[in-house]
């Protein structure tokens, strides 16, 4: 069974300053080590943004950042990969900056279903060209770094609803960062080299990246008003979650036979 418990802490620049009960003191050096990693510049107040990072081997970092402060929700990697929505989860449980922290609960309950609606309204509004090169560079495990002045959580969040959840498991996302050294797959930075950054797509490398079938498939369902293929793109296995299957399955079916074999 899943553990639905999120801790919740605050660190600044002292260390943590904050931690609900089920925050674990071992914790400490990777929250701070996390935070160095974002990049923030001495004496520099961060704008209100946000990000999601691998926590250790087995937990999920959700992060929201004010000022010095950022303000770490802990959960299981099992619990995240069930519901892989940094927005939806910070929306849920806001950053609670001042006071004694509790240690939260996600609802045993899924995530709402995205629907045609949402993804047609964020096609007309948004940049179609870019949104649909770059969730196909996500799916296909690229990695993107745009730059802004600024946090831009609209195009982020746009970008996330376009992806299907295995990408999303598999993707750390930031909306906006000092740096790409914690190892974003998709990161709003302040500058970028004119050279690019190492391994990682500029916003118009992504808009040109070749069409391929997902985005095409995706795109076509949409104007469609076809929610059932909609569903099935975003609930659709990446080449990895394929690939681990068919060496369960290969293994099963191996045990299987060896035991057939005792028995006779």
């Amino acid at each position: 069974m899943i553990s639905r418990t999120i801790a919740q802490a605050v660190v600044g620049d002292g260390g943590v300053l904050a931690q609900s009960d089920h925050f674990d003191d071992a914790w400490r050096p990777e929250a701070e080590r996390i935070v160095d990693g974002f990049g923030l510049p001495r004496g520099v107040a961060a704008p209100d943004c946000l990000f999601a990072i691998a926590f250790g081997r087995r937990h999920v970092a959700v992060v929201s950042v004010a000022g010095r402060r950022f303000r770490f929700l802990i959960l299981s990697r099992a619990l995240y990969n069930a519901i892989p929505d940094p927005f939806a989860i910070t929306e849920r449980f806001p950053p609670k900056w001042d006071g004694p922290l509790d240690s939260l609960e996600w609802p045993p309950e899924p995530l709402p279903r995205r629907t045609v609606a949402q993804l047609d309204h964020v096609f007309k509004h948004g940049d179609g060209p870019f949104l649909l090169g770059a969730c196909q560079a996500l799916v296909d495990s690229g990695r993107i770094a745009i730059r802004r002045d600024g946090p831009d959580p609209a195009l982020v969040h746009d970008l996330w609803n376009l992806i299907p959840d295995s990408t999303r498991r598999a993707t750390w996302p930031a909306t906006f960062a000092y740096s790409v050294g914690l190892g974003f797959g998709l990161a709003v930075v302040p500058t970028v080299p004119e050279a690019g950054l190492p391994d990682y797509l500029t916003e118009d490398q992504a808009r040109d990246y070749p069409e391929s079938r997902y985005e095409r498939e995706l795109q076509t369902a949409v104007e469609a008003g076809d929610q059932r293929t909609v569903d099935s793109l975003l609930a659709r296995r990446s080449s990895s979650e394929t690939l681990r299957l068919a060496i369960w399955l290969v293994l099963g079916a191996t045990v299987l036979a060896i035991a057939a074999r005792l028995m006779q």
